[in-house]
């Protein structure tokens, strides 16, 4: 086996890696994925009506009903003349149980773009379906740039503020940090218009709304001045980077990193605004594809377990550092081709390697078989009612695995770790908490609650994971 003609860089890593975002389930769907997928039902009005399926493939669900409005006024008349419950879709680009349901189902996809781009006051609006990998670029044509974005850029806005989707950096917040207003339409079928002053308690609650608290249709937000990134990416030994971490963190505007199971390397990835005088006219050309590489890795390790730690070693001892420039869109930016599916908790910032450093012991001394590098990042607290980042500094760590290779153990041997560290896991990611766990985590929870009474009396925006995590 060649692994000299699959070279393992920076970038072959991070699509190995990959990142998450929005999926469900009720007693119509599975959590698994389906061998052959239903051909669907016939719907209210005669036609067929298409099962539904994230996009790992570990949610799937056959609602009888689909609704893609084509304007904020068609989504309200569906919403006042509804007789049964909705549940709204993004890109199904998460893999918690946050949207199927055997009832409505309603994507926003029509409800895209942005308007009233203002650089005077550096803020735009942007419709809940748009994806947020066109925000960035709509934003460059007028001198204007996201102030910080996440790693996976397919995700709909509405779906990503739904679930506090973040980037990295200690200093920036999650994207619900970045709004300052939104529009969401309640089970009545009214538009309710909210900032910090004005519904400042729906406010605080819609930075993660779940999808409970109504269908967002619209939301405003803060911007930066346009700007160049440059990205540096090495690897180093897992011991450095994890006596690294706060240094490395506190150096550059963002910093993440990239532990591989099994093995004793890190890769680090440092983002830094750059001058474009800077920037060098002939960048090298980025590595090629690694994917395959782990795979192989991977498949061997099946018949070859004795040899995981010498094949994974063997793959990243040989990756190069790498440098990039490029406008803020395309550096944030990154492909996932790559399905899995994940589990991500926040810890405190302060506790965040001590975790990393203990789930890799773990998985050595359990001899977990997983190669799935594990990503770690710091993101700056806020003050969103049900955000993993309320009121304190974290330490996100997104542990993965392929799509198609059993995750359940691996992710029930570690996920008591994350408590032990006070973690909040990801809501659109694998956990297995309940209301009562997350009540404890949350000294807003109750309110939430409320809010979610008062915009949506009778649940008609629930479905069965969500009546078992808000305990409803």
């Amino acid at each position: 086996m060649n692994f000299d003609r699959i070279p393992l860089s920076r970038r072959n890593l991070l699509k190995a890696a990959g990142a998450g975002l929005l999926a469900g389930g009720t007693s119509a769907c599975s959590s698994q994925p389906q061998a052959k997928a239903p051909i669907g039902v016939v719907g209210k009005d005669g036609k067929r009506v298409l099962p539904w399926s994230n996009w790992s493939g570990n949610q799937s669900c056959q609602p009888n009903e689909r609704l893609v409005p084509r304007s904020e006024e068609q989504l309200l008349d569906a919403i006042r003349n509804a007789s049964q419950n909705i549940r709204s879709v993004g890109s199904g680009h998460s893999f918690s149980g946050l949207v199927p349901t055997d009832q409505t189902l309603l994507s926003l996809a029509r409800l895209r773009g942005l308007e009233n781009i203002n650089p005077e006051t550096m803020e735009a609006d942007v419709w809940a379906g748009t994806r947020l990998s066109q925000i960035g670029r709509k934003l460059w044509d007028h001198g204007m740039s996201t102030i910080n974005m996440s790693d996976i850029d397919t995700q709909a806005l509405g779906g990503a503020l739904a679930t506090s989707t973040h980037g990295t950096g200690k200093d920036l917040g999650t994207l619900s940090t970045h709004v300052t207003q939104m529009r969401i339409a309640n089970a009545a079928g009214e538009i309710i218009e909210c900032s910090a002053d004005q519904n400042s308690d729906l406010f605080h609650a819609a930075g993660n709304n779940l999808g409970a608290l109504g269908i967002m249709t619209k939301a405003r937000i803060k911007t930066d001045k346009a700007y160049h990134l440059k990205e540096h990416s090495w690897m180093m030994s897992e011991q450095e980077g994890l006596e690294r971490a706060e240094e490395l963190r506190d150096s550059h505007r963002h910093y993440e990193m990239y532990a591989l199971p099994h093995s004793d390397y890190m890769l680090g990835i440092a983002i830094d605004k750059v001058d474009p005088a800077d920037i060098p006219e002939n960048q090298a050309e980025p590595s090629g594809d690694a994917y395959e590489a782990f795979r192989m890795m991977s498949n061997l390790i099946d018949y070859m377990p004795f040899a995981r730690s010498w094949l994974v070693n063997f793959g990243a001892g040989g990756v190069e550092p790498e440098t990039r420039y490029g406008k803020s869109w395309e550096i944030f930016g990154n492909l996932r081709d790559i399905r899995f599916n994940e589990m991500e908790y926040t810890v405190p910032a302060e506790v965040g390697p001590q975790c990393l450093r203990e789930i890799l012991q773990t998985i050595k001394q359990k001899n977990i078989p997983v190669i799935f590098p594990i990503e770690a990042r710091y993101i700056k607290g806020d003050d969103v009612w049900l955000s993993p980042f309320y009121q304190r500094d974290g330490f996100a760590i997104s542990c993965h695995n392929f799509h198609d290779k059993d995750y359940k153990k691996y992710f029930a041997a570690i996920e008591p770790i994350f408590w032990k560290y006070d973690g909040r896991p990801h809501w659109g990611k694998i956990h297995t908490l309940a209301a009562k766990e997350f009540a404890a985590r949350y000294d807003r929870f109750d309110d939430f609650l409320r809010v979610r009474k008062e915009m949506d009396p009778d649940g008609r925006f629930l479905n069965e994971h969500l009546r078992h995590t808000l305990g409803v």
